[in-house]
C-alpha cells in the first residue's frame, strides 16, 4: 500500500522513470543526427536536469515559446541566458538543437508528481490551443502534457491513506543518553544539556515534519471534495450564473466559452477534475456548432468578457499559452469591432478561421482559466 506522504511529494522522481526519460533523450537527439556521442548526449541531459532542479518556474513560457518554434527575440538577453544554462559544458546549442532541449525540459518537467509537472503539462495543452499550433518534435510533448494532466487529475484526488504506518522515531537513543550522563557526570553540565537540546529538537523536527505532510495532504483533499461538490451542485442547479440563463438557455453558440469559465471558476486544484469532457457535455456544451475562435470571442457579451477578464492580467507574454484570453483583451481593445481578428491571429500565430469543435473550444478554453487562475 503506498504511503499517503508519496502522492504529495513535490519534487521526487524516481530512479527508474529518470532513466527511462533519460534513455529517450538519447533517441531523440540520435534521430535528429545533432551527435552521436554518448558522453556529448549525457552532458546535453545533465544541462537539462540542471535547469529543472533549479529553475522557478519563470523559464516555463519560454521554453513552450523555444520547443513550439515560435517566433521569439533570439537576441533578447532572456533567450541567451536560456541557451547560456543549456549549453552546460558544452558550446552553445544551435537553434535546432536550442529547440530539442527546451522540449526535453519540459518533458522532464513534466515527469513528477508535483504541483510544477501539473503547471507544465496545463501550459504545454493550452500552446497547442487544441491542435491550432502544432509542436514538431522527436516526441509526443502534447501527447505527454495530455497522459500528465489524466494521470494527475486521478491521483492528486484521491483520498489520503489512513493505514497506520510505521511510528517514527519519538525516544532519545540509549548511546546518546549514556553519553549525556557520562558528560554530566563529568561536570560537564552544559554539553550535556546543549547535547540533549539537540537529539530532542531533532527528533520534534521529524514528528513535526511528519504531521505538517499529513496536514497537507487532508487539507488539499478536503479542498478537492469541496470542489467536486460544488461542481456538482452547480450541473444539478443546470444554471449559468454568469448569464444568468439555465444552460440550455444560453445560445448554443455562447456555450463553450460561458460553461468553460464557470467550471474553471469552481476549480481549485491543478489540473483540475478527470471527466472535464464529460462535464462539459453534460452542461450541453456538444450541442454548440463549430466555431473558430474569433467567432466565438465576437459572438460573447461584452460585459461578459470585461468581467471575465477582471481577475486575471493578461498581458503580450500570455498570447502563447492563453490565446483565447488574449483574445479578450484585444477585443476590448478595439471595443468590439472585429478588426481586432487580424492582429491576434498575426500575434498569436493561429489561423483565425480555423474552426474547433464544441467540446475542443470549451476545453482548451476551461484549461486556459484554470492555467490564469491557479498558475
Amino acid at each position: 500500500m503506498p504511503n499517503w506522504l508519496d502522492r504529495f511529494r513535490s519534487t521526487k522522481r524516481t530512479n527508474n522513470a529518470r532513466a527511462k526519460l533519460q534513455n529517450e533523450f538519447a533517441g531523440w537527439y540520435s534521430s535528429l543526427s545533432f551527435n552521436d556521442d554518448a558522453n556529448y548526449i549525457a552532458k546535453r541531459w545533465a544541462s537539462v536536469e540542471k535547469l529543472i532542479g533549479e529553475s522557478d518556474g519563470s523559464d516555463l513560457e519560454l521554453l513552450i515559446q523555444i520547443a513550439f518554434r515560435i517566433k521569439v527575440q533570439t537576441g533578447s538577453a532572456e533567450v541567451a541566458a536560456l541557451r547560456s544554462k543549456l549549453s552546460g559544458d558544452l558550446g552553445s546549442p544551435g537553434d535546432e538543437e536550442f529547440a530539442l532541449l527546451a522540449a526535453a525540459a519540459l518533458a522532464y518537467e513534466m515527469n513528477a508528481d508535483s504541483d510544477e509537472a501539473a503547471l507544465a503539462a496545463t501550459a504545454v495543452s493550452t500552446a497547442s490551443c487544441a491542435g491550432l499550433r502544432p509542436v514538431k518534435q522527436p516526441m509526443d510533448l502534447l501527447g505527454i502534457s495530455e497522459n500528465v494532466l489524466r494521470r494527475m487529475a486521478e491521483t492528486s484526488r484521491r483520498r489520503p491513506a489512513l493505514e497506520a504506518q510505521k511510528p517514527p522515531k519519538s525516544t532519545l537513543d540509549p548511546n546518546e543518553v549514556t553519553a549525556f550522563v557520562s558528560k554530566a557526570n563529568g561536570g560537564e553540565h552544559g554539553e550535556a544539556a546543549q547535547a540533549i537540546a539537540t537529539s530532542t529538537n531533532k527528533i520534534l523536527s521529524g514528528l513535526a515534519k511528519r504531521q505538517a505532510s499529513f496536514e497537507a495532504a487532508v487539507q488539499r483533499y478536503v479542498l478537492v471534495q469541496d470542489e467536486e461538490l460544488d461542481i456538482l451542485w452547480w450541473l444539478l442547479g443546470n444554471h449559468c450564473n454568469d448569464l444568468g440563463l439555465s444552460f440550455s438557455e444560453i445560445p448554443p453558440e455562447q456555450r463553450p466559452l460561458a460553461i468553460a469559465r464557470e467550471l474553471a471558476r469552481l476549480t481549485t486544484v491543478l489540473p483540475g477534475p478527470s471527466a472535464v469532457t464529460s462535464l462539459l457535455t453534460r452542461a450541453g456544451v456538444s450541442a454548440a456548432p463549430r466555431l473558430s475562435i474569433a467567432a466565438a470571442v465576437q459572438g460573447m457579451p461584452a460585459k461578459w468578457l470585461a468581467e471575465a477578464l477582471g481577475q486575471f492580467s493578461i498581458g503580450q507574454s500570455d498570447r502563447y499559452t492563453k490565446p483565447i484570453l488574449f483574445a479578450f483583451v484585444r477585443h476590448q481593445e478595439l471595443e468590439g469591432n472585429d478588426g481586432w481578428i487580424q492582429g491576434w491571429s498575426k500575434l498569436t500565430g493561429l489561423d483565425q478561421a480555423t474552426e474547433l469543435g464544441p467540446l475542443q473550444l470549451a476545453e482548451t478554453a476551461y484549461r486556459e482559466f484554470v492555467l490564469a487562475k491557479l498558475g
